[in-house]
């Protein structure tokens, strides 16, 4: 394990990078970006244990488990000293400020990776998922059919992701892996975190890093998350729970007794439960529907 600091105006942040075996394929985890999603940086931990204890049978394993180290501490996504959300300023700027720098850091880390997993949270209330832009890149296409996940989402490239300039700029087989859990409270969603670790076994399998049969199966390949939302502010009561199957125009709940519906057919993907909701936030529901291919 080696430590790697970045400093500005007096301020360092600092993060650990475990690195095992050598040559190719070059396999790279990252967790921790948001420093209060720590689900995903228990899975990072997982897979160091087991490394430290089982070489890579071919190619090199880097783990950077606990990217924003300073927010973890805090419980927070941001950076405590710039505010700067880490994973929307990819590739960085080494004379930046410090967010920026450890972007920088982190994104000169990343780049002998043929493949590169982004380990995430996506809040309490939803099912886990792997994020990628398969539709634009066969590289990220391949990796996700390697990860046995049940659910894959394709993402329309949010710039400044750490997998979205991987994929684009450097033409890396990326992704993202989002695990429900609770943000901010440092709670690990144990089920999820360990159908991830298994899920990335299973990659590891098929590229010959890791011993042993495939155990899982490949993802189903939906289109993009979409929001449905109350049409005004009062108490939320769901009807539907997240995996349901809705069709468009059936009831998903209720506000203040005036029914919700669904505005198409989809996966319930994260339902809101019962909750006082507001003009300013009305979404109860997200769903995703099977990929339409061209």
């Amino acid at each position: 394990m080696r430590t790697v600091t970045v400093s500005e105006s007096g301020v360092s942040a600092a993060y650990e990078v475990h690195t095992f075996g050598s040559g190719a394929p070059h396999i790279t985890f990252t967790a921790g970006i948001h420093g209060n999603e720590v689900s995903g940086i228990y899975v990072a931990q997982q897979l160091i244990a087991f490394f430290t204890q089982n070489a890579p049978l071919r190619g090199t394993v880097k783990i950077i488990p606990t990217v924003n180290a300073t927010a973890m501490r805090c419980m927070q996504r941001r950076s405590p000293f710039d505010k700067e959300d880490l994973n929307r300023i990819f590739p960085g700027n080494a004379a930046g400020s410090l967010s920026h720098r450890l972007a920088a850091s982190i994104y000169a880390e990343t780049a002998d990776a043929d493949i590169l997993v982004d380990l995430h949270c996506c809040g309490q209330h939803g099912l886990p998922y792997i994020l990628s832009i398969y539709s634009e890149s066969e590289k990220a296409r391949k990796l996700v059919e390697k990860i046995t996940m049940p659910i894959a989402v394709h993402s329309e490239g949010t710039p400044g992701q750490l997998f979205t300039e991987s994929c684009r700029k450097r033409n890396q087989a990326a992704c993202i892996i989002e695990l429900p859990s609770g943000a901010g409270s440092g709670t690990v969603n144990l089920p999820v975190a360990e159908q991830c670790y298994a899920g990335l076994m299973d990659m590891l399998r098929t590229e010959g890093v890791v011993a042993g049969k495939i155990e899982g199966a490949a993802p189903q390949f939906y289109g993009t998350l979409k929001d449905a939302e109350a049409p005004e502010g009062g108490l939320w009561r769901p009807e539907v729970k997240k995996g349901d199957q809705v069709k468009a125009g059936a009831k998903i709940g209720t506000v203040d007794g005036a029914a919700v519906y669904a505005p198409e057919d989809g996966m319930v993907m994260s339902i809101l439960p019962c909750a006082y909701i507001f003009p300013d936030d009305l979404g109860v529901m997200v769903y995703i529907q099977p990929e339409k291919k061209a």
